[in-house]
């Protein structure tokens, strides 16, 4: 104890020294609030958990690779679109559980494995760096410089290269995508602020020439938009205050094309969402945003406005009743307000708004207190006895509705399609009843999979309308009305040019466990409707089907196992303990078509909990006219 007490007095120094530099990511008042939350019950497991990391990274070997990584999105089997079981030993060998095989020879695999190295890198810098804030032990600091250093050595020596392994636009160093650089950088320069005190001006020298200047200049000239400015804003303003570079803090926040006003102005909504549609790329740039509001306040920059703070309270307000996520657009599936918790921990430490600390304690219903950025909190959050009860509620700038009653969810996506990111699919929906989707948005797989472009992108594989077997066209659809209820509401949106020439309207309306969805589509010419159902169970009908091979276009031939049914006026199923009752009133014979389809792509333990198979089962109501008129009746 008398140890490290006297290592802890030694330590303080040195943070004060960094601090009078006016250059630090964490103030004196956030340094006393790590350490002082590193004093209760869940602040001592996170700092166990932060030496455990630091003790098993340290079994393999610390060397830096030789070699440039690769696309993160390529580290997955392209049958299962899952993630490779990362093996520190087998740089050459990539571990896929539902193949129960190693892929080899394949160079953009062992690429993507070194992305995995810094990935482990990065994690092991910050664990060390909150080691060395609470605890003054020395080693941890020495730690991070020797990494750093290294880094430094090999930096210079990669070759600009993309994820082709071409000089392209938006390539790295380290990384075959500038972005990946940025987000490594955030992490890596508040590491080495921290340690910086013990080290020698020539280590100094080393860091900033080696990495931390050249890592500047490849940022500075990778000038975009979106999500990937954001995060190049983020490194470059972590690169600035490590290199106490007041001109580079600048450019990241003031260029007036590419800098962070430039880009809340271009692409945060009014109603707070991000411009990509998306949960997960509303998350995505907001993680940036906040590390970055955080990291010039040492620069007198207070970056935490109302703009901020709505990117943080929209998406809250648009879970299902587990706090998850409906998958739009490019949206990993799985998103979740569990997921973020640590981001609302930044929240409510800088705005200490009671909303974000009721966020935290629904959050911490379903997982434990467990990030570093709790530590900065430093805040007792009491865990929820009940699920929140939420009102429906619609955003009208990103275009979409969400319909609650009691635990019950549905969500009609009708607005912008989302830039690089969106999927051709207005009016589509999704259904959730309070323990898992029974209609599913299911999202995307990685990006270097197949069915990435041709399944989970394509109109098909979404629960709205396909017409002659194509995509919509990329469109913002048109809210009709809205109301909410106490037991649910009403949402009504229309769309006029997915189609040429045809007109489409969908309603819903939530009253307790009954849901009733009119579809509606209209033209003067006739056409090939169908009109889909994206289920996560397969479907029950009374009768058996008739086996058939879908070839309408490629995207039918995800479907397998694929059967035809015909019925005339109505048809009922059940799927799970939900019944609907499909009726066509207008129509005469239609065709129900069921099959297999790739679904929810695996992910985090709670996905596939809930969904263990990894098929979706699309149910389409197709028929040959010019009007469509579909009204489903659920009960669930």
């Amino acid at each position: 104890m008398i140890k490290k007490l006297v290592a802890l007095l030694l330590f303080i120094p040195y943070v004060v020294l960094a601090q009078e530099s006016n250059y630090y990511f964490f103030s004196k008042e956030d340094i006393e609030s790590i350490r002082s939350s590193s004093q209760t019950e869940w602040g001592g497991a996170i700092m166990e958990k932060l030496k455990k990391t630091v003790d098993d990274r340290r079994e393999h070997s610390l060397r830096v690779p030789l070699l440039e990584g690769g696309h993160g999105h390529d580290y997955f089997c392209p049958i299962h679109n899952q993630v490779f079981r990362f093996d520190w030993d087998k740089p050459h060998a990539h571990y896929c559980s539902l193949c129960d095989k190693y892929w080899e020879d394949n160079n953009k695999f062992d690429w993507a494995w070194i992305n995995h190295v810094h990935l482990q890198n990065r994690i092991y810098l910050t664990a060390c760096m909150y080691l060395y804030i609470v605890t003054g032990e020395k080693q941890y600091a020495e730690y991070i410089r020797d990494m750093m250093l290294d880094y430094a050595s090999k930096y210079l020596t990669y070759l600009h290269h993309d994820t082709a392994r071409k000089t392209g636009p938006w390539g790295g160093k380290m990384f075959g995508q500038s972005l990946d650089e940025a987000v490594w950088a955030s992490d890596a320069c508040p590491a080495y602020i921290i340690a910086k005190p013990i080290m020698t001006p020539e280590e100094i020298r080393k860091i900033e020439e080696g990495y931390l200047t050249p890592c500047a200049d490849l940022l500075l000239g990778r000038r975009g938009s979106a999500n990937w400015q954001v995060w190049h804003n983020s490194g470059l303003i972590a690169l600035g205050v490590a290199l106490q570079n007041d001109s580079i803090i600048h450019v990241a926040v003031h260029d007036p094309e590419c800098g962070y006003y430039a880009q809340m102005d271009r692409h945060v909504l009014d109603d707070g969402w991000w411009s990509e549609g998306s949960p997960v790329y509303h998350y995505y740039p907001l993680h940036a945003m906040l590390l970055s509001a955080d990291a010039v306040r040492c620069r007198n920059i207070n970056l935490y406005d109302e703009k901020l703070y709505k990117m943080l309270a929209a998406p809250a307000s648009a879970v299902y009743a587990d706090l998850f996520f409906p998958s739009h657009n490019d949206g990993w599936y799985g998103e979740s307000l569990v997921a973020q918790a640590h981001l609302y921990e930044i929240a409510y430490k800088r705005y200490k708004d009671p909303f974000f600390l009721d966020v935290l304690s629904q959050c911490y219903r379903y997982t434990e207190r467990n990030s570093v950025e709790a530590l900065l909190n430093n805040t007792d959050v009491k865990i929820a006895t009940a699920p929140a009860s939420w009102p429906s509620v619609y955003f009208e700038d990103t275009g979409y509705a969400v319909l609650r009653s009691g635990n019950k969810t549905v969500v009609l996506k009708y607005g912008p399609h989302g830039g690089g990111h969106g999927h051709p699919d207005k009016l589509s929906i999704s259904i959730h009843n309070g323990d898992k989707e029974l209609v599913s948005d299911m999202g995307t797989s990685a990006y270097g999979v197949p069915a990435f472009t041709q399944w989970y992108r394509k109109t098909l594989s979404h629960s709205t309308l396909t017409v002659d077997g194509k995509d919509q066209r990329a469109t913002t659809g048109e809210l009709v009305s809205f109301e909410a209820t106490k037991h649910g509401g009403q949402v009504k949106a229309r769309v006029a040019d997915a189609y040429p020439g045809v007109e489409m309207e969908r309603q819903l309306t939530l009253h307790k466990d009954k849901l009733t969805d009119q579809f509606t589509a209209t033209s003067s010419e006739e056409h090939l409707y169908d009109y889909v159902l994206i289920l996560t169970e397969k479907p029950v009908f009374s009768e058996e089907g008739e086996a058939i091979v879908l070839d309408d276009s490629p995207v039918y031939s995800y479907i397998t196992n694929a059967t035809k049914r015909r019925a005339s006026a109505s048809v009922r199923c059940k799927v799970g303990n939900a019944t609907l009752n499909i009726s066509l009133p207008d129509a005469g014979q239609f065709e129900i078509i069921t099959g297999e389809a790739p679904g929810i792509p695996p992910g985090n333990d709670r996905v596939n909990e809930k969904y263990p198979s990894h098929l979706c089962y699309p149910v389409i109501i197709r028929l040959q006219h010019k009007e469509l008129k579909v009204e489903t009746e659920w009960k669930f």
